[in-house]
């Protein structure tokens, strides 16, 4: 009765039910119906249920928690929205640099545990480029809207993504440079268009809307995958 579905269904008919339920059981999805009701209406809850279903099922599943990082070689690590593989070599001295569709952790056998060494390189190296990243960006969407930010930092926050105060500096919490390219444009720009409105009234969205037509989406994009951009 349930092939022929993206996702496992199981069907429960009993006699307590007055009326159909679906809720999401781990990856799959149960539904509840009462006794006597049809195979084919089932069917057809389903099918008309199946956005639904498909777009909670991707949510739980951007929502577990990432596996913890093991900083060994193979393991795959994203910038601005490209995943590169890890490659750790043994090195005299300790360093991180992109080369050839790697991110290339050389450490020494001195300073700690290689998984702390690694570690410690690699939120230096993403700290490094995310200023000279958001910098840029910056300064390329300040000209459009028409405004002057009197600093740009990077800072290591836990729970938000920027910050504007109310003499017009900004600053960003790195990580989002590991989110794609769209994702930290959007974060900037929510940034700068506080030097227009330092709320988030109607007028204030209408400004970021203005530069960014689609950033609801991205919103909500960074909402959902907020525990990904992690090291």
């Amino acid at each position: 009765m349930t092939d022929g579905f993206e996702f496992p269904v199981e069907v429960i008919k009993t006699s307590r039910r007055r009326s159909a339920s679906i809720y999401l059981d781990g990856d799959g999805v149960k539904v509840r119906v009462p006794e006597g009701i049809s195979d084919s209406y089932v069917r057809d809850l389903i099918a008309r249920k199946s956005p639904w279903i498909k777009r909670k099922l991707r949510e739980a599943e951007l929502a577990a928690p990432p596996r913890p990082r093991e900083f060994v070689s193979g393991e795959t690590f994203s910038y601005l929205g490209k995943n590169y593989r890890l490659k750790v070599l043994n090195g005299d001295a300790s360093s991180v640099r992109l080369r050839g569709g790697y991110l290339e952790a050389s450490v020494s056998g001195s300073l700690g545990t290689k998984e702390e060494q690694i570690r410690s390189l690699l939120v230096d190296w993403y700290q490094r480029h995310a200023r000279g990243r958001l910098q840029e960006k910056t300064s390329r969407y300040a000209k459009i809207l028409q405004v002057k930010p009197r600093s740009v930092s990077v800072k290591d926050y836990k729970s938000r993504w920027g910050s504007c105060s109310a003499k017009g500096d900004i600053s960003y919490n790195w990580r989002v440079v590991i989110a794609p390219h769209r994702i930290v444009d959007y974060v900037v720009v929510h940034e700068l268009c506080h030097l227009l409105e330092h709320n988030h009234s109607p007028d204030y969205w209408h400004h970021v809307e203005r530069v960014i037509p689609d950033f609801r989406e991205r919103r909500q994009w960074l909402k959902q995958n907020s525990r990904q951009l992690e090291i």
